[in-house]
C-alpha cells in the first residue's frame, strides 16, 4: 500500500505463500499488486490472461480488475487507484479475498489465493437503499392556445373578390380582341377536348388554392402538358386546313 509515494505496508510473497495479515485499504491509501510468472525451469512465461480477484467474504460478490504487463521488468501490475475504489468498494465495504487469475495458452491456468484485505469507506459514502415516496402528484395545470383574432369579414370578402378580377379582365380582354366560338364547328372533336384540357386547368389551380399540395399539383399540370399541347395542335391544324 502506498500513499502520496510512502510505502505503508509492503509483503513479498512466493507462491503458494498467502497474508497472515489483513492490511486496511482507504482511498488516499491504494493498493498495488505487482508480480512476476515463471515456469518450472524459472524462465520468464509471457501471460495471456492476468487477472486480480477481489471477492467479498459477506456478499461473494467479485470484481476483477487486469493486469497490466510491464516489458521493462517483465512482469504484471494491478494498482487499485481511487477512481477504482470509488467505482467498486466505496459502496461495498468489507473484508474481500484477493486472488490472483492466471492463464497461459501453453502452461494452463493458476488460480493464486493471496489472502484477505479489507476495504474501507467513509460512511458518508455507503450507498443508501431508495426511498419510495407515494402520494398524489402536483396537479398539472393546461393552457390551450388562444384563437387567433380574426379579421373582418368585409376584409376578407374583399380579398377574395380580388381573386376574381383577372378572371374578368381575361373576359374582357377576350371580347376586345373579338374572341367568339362560331368558327369551333370546324374542328369540333379536338376543340372540344382541347378547352376541355384548358378547363381541367383552371381546376387544377382552383384545386390547389384550396388545399392540394405543391408537387402533386406540378405532378398533375406534367401529365396534363402533353395532351394539351398535341391536341391544341391538332384542333389548330384541321383549322387552317379547311381555312384554306
Amino acid at each position: 500500500m502506498e500513499r502520496t509515494g510512502d510505502k505503508l505496508f509492503e509483503k513479498a510473497l512466493e507462491y503458494p505463500a498467502t497474508l497472515d495479515t489483513v492490511p486496511k485499504i482507504k482511498a488516499t491509501t491504494p493498493l498495488i499488486i505487482t508480480f512476476d510468472s515463471q515456469t518450472v525451469n524459472d524462465t520468464s512465461l509471457a501471460l495471456d490472461q492476468a487477472l486480480v480477484s477481489f471477492q467479498h467474504v459477506d456478499t461473494k460478490n467479485e470484481v476483477a480488475l487486469p493486469a497490466r504487463a510491464v516489458k521493462s521488468t517483465d512482469s504484471y501490475k494491478m494498482d487499485v487507484s481511487r477512481k477504482n475504489f470509488r467505482l467498486h468498494f466505496s459502496s461495498a465495504p468489507g473484508v474481500y479475498n484477493v486472488a490472483l487469475v492466471l492463464g497461459s495458452f501453453k502452461q494452463g491456468g493458476l488460480f493464486y489465493d493471496l489472502g484477505n484485505v479489507e476495504m474501507v469507506a467513509p460512511k458518508s459514502t455507503k450507498a443508501k437503499k431508495p426511498v419510495a415516496v407515494y402520494g398524489p402528484k402536483p396537479e398539472i395545470h393546461h393552457r390551450f392556445a388562444e384563437p387567433q383574432k380574426m379579421p373582418n369579414i368585409l376584409v376578407s370578402l374583399f380579398f377574395t373578390g380580388l381573386v376574381v378580377v383577372p378572371f374578368i379582365g381575361l373576359l374582357v380582354g377576350w371580347a376586345h380582341l373579338g374572341v367568339n366560338a362560331d368558327k369551333l364547328q370546324m374542328e369540333p372533336i379536338g376543340s372540344v377536348i382541347f378547352m376541355g384540357l384548358i378547363a381541367a386547368y383552371i381546376t387544377l389551380a382552383i384545386s390547389y388554392w384550396i388545399g392540394v399540395k405543391l408537387f402533386p399539383t406540378l405532378t398533375y399540370a406534367l401529365v396534363l402538358a402533353l395532351p394539351t399541347y398535341l391536341i391544341g395542335q391538332y384542333a389548330l391544324s384541321k383549322r387552317i386546313e379547311k381555312h384554306i
